[in-house]
């Protein structure tokens, strides 16, 4: 004969007498699910008392009023569903263990729901034989895994895991670079300082002596000539520092034109020349080296260019200007010989405004350090390349390319042949 469904009157009056083995299950699912596993829990547990429920509502109730050892619930009941069906199952029976029995598969599910406090989380896709057993494994204090749900769950540990690494790796090299660039800046601000000095320090010593109207006119002319350089060494360094600010805010406008820069290159070379007495610059340019550019901007590019290579090369040293035609575009390469600049010097100032690598400790051969890392963006901006290759003989050489049609934006730099000292230093 079957056993008598109680109510919650029968349950509530089971509590009140004296503790017994008698174990009270809670079943909270809707359609044939109910039947067959009702059926599973009394062959495994003959002497429970089993109460069933489709409503989420009166599933509270019914554990309200009996407090039993263990829910099994669907979380997807009528009337309250999800977490909140949880939350008010531990509420109504704090002492009551719920056993979640779903069709919802997910990690973030099953952690929403055993940390809203459930005691174990199965699937319906698992044997009906495994949830009977979790029954007892929770009410003796354990908890309740789905095989499914543990993989899921330790599979989304695992990606947390190492997406903390990850994380961990990125602040650690963000932190590294925060401190270079912060010491980048320092150097740059006592470095500009010191090249600031001097102009100014020029500059004012002038105005003092023009002052005095004996100065005769010849020495007069002299100091004016003086005057002038001092004034466009300090307008460069104020338009370089401007020019970095509008490329790193994206507002610095282009106005291309078709240009031939070979003239350009020879005047350069000429200005730049006057500065280093002790630097012999060279030439090997094509009669014509035409270009789609904004060619003040591209000039500044190559006088600072001209002026590193001079600046790095030994007293009676030689500095290449070497410029062609290349399918890809017009690609000019500065090369200096002898001491030259570390290659990851210059690649650290192409990729950092304000570095300026050994020459912050060497005075004599330091610049205010915009120069490279300005002159890559340039290049950048007219959808260039620019890279630098140390020389087997010694000595660096820069180059850059600019594409051969406007709106074409290089990802590489091409492959450029073999220049004569370097095919002499590879067969020696």
């Amino acid at each position: 004969m079957g056993r008598v469904r109680r109510g919650p009157r029968e349950w509530r009056a089971a509590i009140d007498r004296p503790p017994t083995t008698v174990m009270k299950i809670l079943l909270c699912d809707r359609g044939n699910v109910l039947a067959d596993f009702q059926h599973l829990v009394r062959a495994e547990h003959p002497d429970a008392v089993v109460e069933i429920e489709t409503d989420g509502y009166r599933a509270v109730e019914l554990a309200y009023a009996g407090q039993p050892d263990v829910v099994v619930t669907e979380v997807d009941l009528a009337g309250v569903a999800g977490v909140e069906l949880i939350r008010r199952f531990r509420e109504a029976a704090p002492r009551t263990r719920v056993l979640v029995w779903t069709t919802l598969a997910a990690a973030d599910t099953s952690l929403t729901m055993l940390g809203a406090g459930a005691a174990g989380y199965l699937l319906k896709s698992d044997a009906a034989e495994i949830v009977v057993r979790a029954i007892d494994a929770v009410v003796r204090g354990g908890i309740a895994l789905s095989p499914s749900v543990s993989s899921m769950l330790a599979e989304q540990q695992a990606r947390a895991r190492l997406r903390e690494l990850e994380l961990e790796d990125t602040l650690a090299r963000s932190v590294g670079e925060l401190e270079q660039m912060t010491t980048a800046k320092a150097e740059f601000l006592a470095n500009i300082s010191h090249e600031l000095r001097t102009p100014v320090t020029v500059a004012k010593g002038i105005a003092h002596v023009l002052a005095n109207r004996d100065v005769p006119e010849e020495a007069r002319k002299e100091f004016l000539d003086k005057l002038d350089e001092s004034l466009e060494k300090l307008m460069g360094i104020v338009d370089g520092i401007l020019t970095i600010a509008e490329l790193d805010k994206g507002s610095l406008e282009l106005e291309r034109a078709d240009v031939d820069l070979v003239p350009v290159l020879q005047e350069i070379s000429t200005d730049v020349g006057a500065k280093y007495d002790d630097v012999s610059i060279e030439h090997a340019l094509p009669p014509r080296l035409p270009a789609n550019c904004d060619l003040p901007r591209i000039a500044e590019v190559l006088r600072h260019l001209v002026d590193n290579a001079c600046r790095y090369s030994p007293a009676g040293g030689t500095v290449t200007v070497r410029a062609r035609a290349m399918d890809e575009g017009a690609v000019v390469s500065i090369t200096d010989r002898g001491e030259g600049i570390q290659r990851e010097m210059v690649n650290r100032a192409f990729d950092e405004p304000f570095s300026v690598g050994e020459a912050t400790i060497r005075k004599e051969r330091a610049g205010v350090g915009l120069g490279l890392h300005m002159a890559r963006k340039l290049v950048i901006e007219h959808g260039g390349v620019m890279w630098a290759d140390p020389l087997p003989g010694g000595g660096t050489r820069v180059s850059f390319c600019l594409p051969a049609r406007p709106g074409q934006a290089m990802t590489r730099p091409p492959a450029l042949p073999a220049e004569p000292a370097e095919a002499d230093a590879a067969v020696s």
